[in-house]
Formats: structure tokens, C-alpha cells, sequence
């Protein structure tokens, strides 16, 4: 793969900067990032594009001119590979307007999505100035994995291999994004569907690198198929949790998507959004991130 630089519109309020990007496989570092300037302005919804959520409070507010007080809005959708389209899955996530989104079930160069670089394409369609993707298996001739969208400049980008025995191979991708002068790691992953065992598996693995920062997201799509299974990564907060779940897998009205934060973030609402374009719904939540 090689690296792509080109200008689009997107992230309202943010000012994108110039980045090199760089491609590897194989659990190797790779970073992909597109620069741009513009605003992403976001339509009224129609009856087949709703968004419904919840609505939490916080008190919590910086206690020093040093401490960062932003808010954010952190989504994941597992857009299979973009069977219902591009264009429509664009249409989706400007709906919701995120900073940050995790991608999951994402084609690179493969026929089935004609041998379209998804990651790219859907950064230029929803209007993002920065991706990146993490290869998990190649597929034919392209590569399949999960990717990231972000309005923040992605300053590396690091794939992990994740324990997969006989299953389909699996990663965990992982960004060093930094937002308003603070290093937030971002993460995202697609974990088996296969076996359970398998899934704790990756967690323990995902728990242990992930909750060694101090500011730390998780996005993606964690088959978990039972919402206990959720502590095994360890984390200080869950958006999709036993007590309070978003039904976000379609076909079976499970609720196997999920945000994971660190103690750095505070939800203040969070939903998911009724528009049909993935046998998955797309998850978000806005949140008070409180960082040095």
C-alpha cells in the first residue's frame, strides 16, 4: 500500500495539519492520515434516519489552568464491508457527527467491495481529515481488518495481533491522537465470534496493554454475547454494559458493540442511530474528557 494525501471537507472546528503516512502489515506499525480543511454540516433527520439517546449528567469540572475540559463524540460501526454502500454509511456517521469513529468489518483492495480502499474513501465522503487501518487477515488480493476516522491529527498508529487459535484472525489497532494538547490512546477491534474462551482471550490481552495509559478509549465490536464478559478488559467505564445496553447487531438484537473509556471521560448522553446501513447500528457517545 502507499501513502495518500489529499484535501477534503470535514470536522467542524478543527484545523487539520499536514501528516506523513506510512503503511505496514502483519502486526507491524502503520499510519495513514489525510489532511483538509472545511465543515461538515449536518441535515436535518428524515423518518428513516433517527437518532435516539440517552441523557446523563456530570458535575465534574478542571481544577487547574492546566487540565483540558473538552468534550467529545466517540461512535463505532461495524459497516460490513460496505455491502449497503458507501455513500450511505457516509450518511450515517455525518448524521451523528463524531470526532472519533471506530470501523469495523473494513475492505482494503478487495473484489467484493471492488477493490475499493474503504478507510479512505468513507474519510472522504463523511468529510475526515485523518484514517487509519488495521490489517487483521488478508482477503484475496486486498486486506480486511478495522479502521479509524478522526478529526484529530493521528500521530501514530500501531497494529497488534490479537490471539486467534484456529479463528479468523484478529488485531487490535491502536492511535496516539492528541486533542486539545492532551495524548489520548484510541482503540479499536473486531474480536471472534467463534469461541468465547477465544474472546476473553483477546481481551486479557487488549486489557493489558490498553489500561497501562492514563487516557484511553476502546471502540469497536466485541461479540460479546454476553454483557458480563465486558470485565475482562478491565476498564474503568462501558457505554454497552449489563445494567443499561443499546441493542446495536440488527439480525439477532444483541447488544455487541461497545465504547470503552477511561477514567479520564464522563458520558453526557449516548445512543445509537436508527439509520439502516449495515446490519450493524452505529453507537456514539458524547463525553467530558478531563486530561494534563
Amino acid at each position: 500500500m502507499f501513502a495518500l494525501v489529499f484535501s477534503l471537507c470535514g470536522c467542524s472546528g478543527k484545523e487539520p495539519a499536514a501528516s506523513t503516512v506510512n503503511h505496514a502489515s502483519d502486526g507491524q506499525s502503520t499510519t495513514e492520515a489525510l489532511t483538509g480543511q472545511g465543515e461538515i454540516t449536518t441535515e436535518g433527520l428524515t423518518d428513516h434516519g433517527q437518532v435516539t439517546t440517552e441523557v446523563l449528567t456530570t458535575t465534574e469540572e478542571p481544577t487547574t489552568e492546566s487540565i483540558v475540559n473538552t468534550e467529545l463524540v466517540l461512535a463505532t460501526l461495524n459497516i460490513k464491508h460496505g455491502a449497503e454502500g458507501l455513500d450511505t454509511l457516509a450518511t450515517a456517521i455525518k448524521e451523528v457527527s463524531p470526532d472519533i469513529i471506530g470501523l469495523e468489518e473494513v475492505d482494503v483492495g478487495c473484489e467484493r467491495s471492488g477493490f475499493t480502499d474503504e478507510p479512505a474513501e468513507l474519510a472522504r465522503l463523511a468529510g475526515y481529515p485523518y484514517y487509519a487501518f488495521s490489517k487483521a487477515i488478508n482477503l484475496g488480493d486486498g486486506e480486511y481488518g478495522t479502521a479509524l476516522l478522526s478529526c484529530y491529527p493521528i500521530e501514530e498508529f500501531e497494529v497488534i495481533p490479537l490471539p486467534s487459535g484456529n479463528g479468523e484472525g484478529r488485531s487490535l489497532g491502536h492511535a496516539s491522537i492528541r486533542v486539545e494538547g492532551v495524548l489520548l490512546h484510541v482503540f479499536v477491534t473486531h474480536l471472534s465470534y467463534e469461541d468465547r474462551q477465544l474472546r476473553i482471550d483477546q481481551m486479557k490481552t487488549i486489557s493489558l496493554i490498553m489500561t497501562g495509559y492514563d487516557h484511553y478509549v476502546l471502540l469497536g465490536d466485541l461479540n460479546s454475547f454476553n454483557l458480563e464478559d465486558i470485565s475482562y478488559l478491565g476498564a474503568d467505564y462501558y457505554v454497552n454494559r449489563p445494567d443499561r445496553s443499546y441493542i446495536t447487531f440488527r439480525r439477532r438484537d444483541m447488544a455487541i458493540d461497545n465504547i470503552v473509556l477511561s477514567n479520564s471521560f464522563t458520558e453526557l448522553t449516548s445512543g445509537v442511530s436508527e439509520r439502516e446501513c449495515s446490519d450493524h447500528k452505529l453507537l456514539f457517545a458524547t463525553v467530558s474528557f478531563i486530561g494534563e
